[in-house]
């Protein structure tokens, strides 16, 4: 629960600020990570942060040399229109 709220109050600044934006790959075990975006309606909504996400997904495994794998994605809308997505990832 507190996990989830703390992943929603960087989407509810984004929002307010009307731009978009990708947050920080997080380390959720082994090998597996999870980067989130939010974008505005002018910032392509749900594809649009589903874009930068997975972008940041790959920046990552980049990084690492290795090549990207999508294991979920989780898009929805913030308030009051923003697009956002969570990508879960591994890095192989």
């Amino acid at each position: 629960m507190q996990r989830t709220i703390m992943r929603a109050l960087p989407f509810a600044f984004g929002v307010a600020s009307g731009c978009a934006m990708t947050y920080d790959v997080v380390k959720m075990g082994d090998d597996t990570y999870q980067t989130s975006a939010v974008a505005s309606p002018a910032r392509g909504g749900i594809s649009g942060a589903q874009q930068m996400a997975i972008a940041n997904a790959n920046k990552k495994c980049d990084s690492l040399g290795k090549k990207i794998n999508v294991t979920n994605v989780e898009t929805g809308r913030e308030f009051p229109a923003a697009g956002r997505a969570i990508v879960t990832f591994t890095c192989t």
